[in-house]
């Protein structure tokens, strides 16, 4: 009896629970509807500044085709974008042949899978619409074949999905103001024989696409419902629901627009985008076309329009599309110890492999350790693109004794807005107590009248000054001297000055116990203690007092 509970309740789990999908629902997030169809990358700052005008992160429809699948000419497009808070949908198309555009073809799915594969989107999602305006026979060969159409939409879905959950496919949008002719089928017709051919196409799709111009002639009223009109995507909505699409779909208007002959095209937008297009389910509108000064789409264009001014004018939301950050540690110099009552600064370089640009406004090194929060600081990240790499700062000051000092536990991990992303890097330091050196000199020559005393400096391989130390020497040694602020087991430049005399220094590999250093003989010819021999040495010997030098040369130690 046990048994069969235990499996009714795991079968019913199985029935409710959907398969979980990584891409992301855009209605979840603040977001920026308005947007703008755009054909050529240097259209990219005027649809900026069109679309995120009072306003952040709006959408732009591109269109990519077969026979430009170039990868490092769309990625630059791709980090434009990125840079200017542009959200691609992207629309594939074949390659035109005369008058008509070329079906696509089984066996290139592959390579727009590959293609599509190796760009780092802008966002997480990835929006892609499968062709365009099927329902025309120029658009598909010369011929309407709404089976093949929903053949291709299955292959494309699967393969997209199987290289990555990220992809958001979208169909292609039909015209939905065409007749049953020899060129054309209603949109209704068409979509009724892609079912016919699979009963589960339009379960296929992540978001429903449309096509809703204000017809007839791209010329029709704010007010125009059903199909053909400012509104047709309501219609498609309904009507597919028989059909198995689901009606809580994101919709994405990726064309619509009046011809530029249609009257007061700023006070229509305005009505449109204030009191149409403001659904909760519609995600994005990005009317056809930015740009085009030639024919046939002349009168579609929207630069140095009034309308354009008016729509940049227009109130926006703030989007925050979902982006993956992502970082690799690509190198560090956190030691394994570290010495008592001592200051160091270390760095971590982390590379960019995610979506978004670190920004030091909200992304940094967050740090969780075993010492009081006073005795570490992470510093700032500049400015970091996808594929480039940020060095940041740890500062980190040890306490006064080793005597009964726990090890440092550190986890240091990048975050955004306080969320950890990333690799974590664990690490354990040792506290130890400070290594002494014992340093060896002579000179060639005592000079009268001076004290037998030194200077020394400790230098990093980086020539970072760490410490400072007055040192008296007797018999050409001194007493054991204390180091801090360094690491021990690595190299250290030490330099000896005395004044007068040119200065010495060797490097050294310091232990953690005692250290002896010895340096070369010191020479007294730094007369104008420049630290280094020159024809000025000369003239500085020749004008000091001559009881003091020119005659107050002793053999040395």
């Amino acid at each position: 009896m046990r048994r069969i509970i235990w499996f009714s309740l795991l079968l019913l789990w199985l029935l409710l629970v959907q398969p979980a999908q990584a891409i992301v629902d855009p209605r979840q997030t603040p977001n920026n509807r308005v947007g703008i169809h755009v054909l050529e990358q240097e259209d990219l700052k005027p649809a900026a500044q069109l679309v995120n005008t009072n306003g952040d992160w709006g959408y732009v429809t591109v269109v990519i085709r077969l026979n430009d699948l170039n990868q490092e000419k769309w990625q630059a497009i791709f980090d434009e974008m990125r840079r200017r808070h542009l959200i691609p949908i992207v629309r594939l198309a074949t390659t035109p042949e005369n008058s008509h555009w070329v079906k696509p073809k089984s066996e290139d799915i592959d390579r727009w899978v590959e293609f599509l594969s190796s760009l780092n989107w802008v966002i997480q999602n990835r929006y892609v619409v499968l062709f365009n305006e099927p329902n025309h026979a120029k658009e598909w060969g010369n011929e309407i074949k709404p089976n093949e159409y929903a053949a291709i939409v299955k292959e494309f879905q699967a393969k997209l999905k199987a290289a990555s959950d990220n992809f958001f496919i979208l169909p292609a949008g039909l015209d939905t103001a065409a007749p049953n002719s020899k060129d054309t089928m209603t949109a209704s017709e068409y979509w009724r024989q892609m079912y016919l051919t699979d009963p589960e196409v339009f379960q296929l799709f992540d978001g429903w696409n449309s096509h809703s111009y204000p017809n007839p002639g791209f010329s029709g009223p704010v007010s125009g419902t059903g199909w053909g009109s400012l509104r047709s995507y309501l219609a498609e909505i309904n009507y597919l629901s028989r059909f198995g699409l689901p009606g809580n779909l994101p919709i994405f208007i990726t064309e619509t627009g009046w011809v530029n002959t249609s009257g007061d095209l700023a006070n229509l937008y305005t009505l449109a985008f204030n009191q149409v297009w403001q659904q909760a389910n519609l995600v994005a509108v990005t009317p056809f076309v930015l740009n085009y000064p030639q024919v046939p789409f002349k009168q579609f264009s929207w630069m140095g329009t009034s309308h354009y001014d008016a729509v940049a004018a227009l109130p926006k939301s703030a989007g925050r599309p979902q982006q993956i950050n992502q970082s690799q540690l690509v190198d560090h110099n956190l030691p394994d110890e570290v010495v008592t009552a001592s200051d160091y600064r270390f760095f971590l370089e982390f590379t960019n492999t995610g979506q978004s640009i670190w920004e030091r406004e909200n992304f940094s090194l967050q740090i969780t350790s075993s010492l009081q929060a006073e005795s570490f600081f992470a510093g700032h990240l500049g400015t970091t693109e996808p594929g480039q790499s940020a060095k940041v700062d740890f500062d980190l000051k040890t306490p006064d004794s080793s005597v009964g000092a726990e090890p440092i536990n550190l986890e240091l991990q990048l975050s955004f807005k306080g969320q950890p992303f990333g690799e974590v890097i664990v690490k354990t330091i040792t506290i130890v107590p400070p290594p002494e050196v014992i340093l060896s000199a002579k000179l060639l020559f005592k000079v009268g009248g001076l004290q037998d005393q030194y200077r020394l400096l400790v230098y990093d391989s980086v020539n970072n000054l760490l410490q400072e130390n007055l040192v008296d020497f007797n018999l050409g040694r001194s007493e054991p001297i204390k180091l801090y602020n360094l690491v021990p087991k690595q190299a250290y430049r030490l330099v000896l000055l005395k004044p007068y005399y040119l200065p010495r220094q060797t490097w050294v590999v310091l232990n953690k116990e005692t250290n002896q250093v010895s340096f070369k003989t010191l020479l007294p010819f730094d007369f104008d203690q420049s630290g280094h021999l020159s024809l000025v040495d000369f003239w500085a010997w020749l004008l000091l007092p001559l009881n003091y030098l020119r005659f107050g040369l002793k053999l040395g130690n």
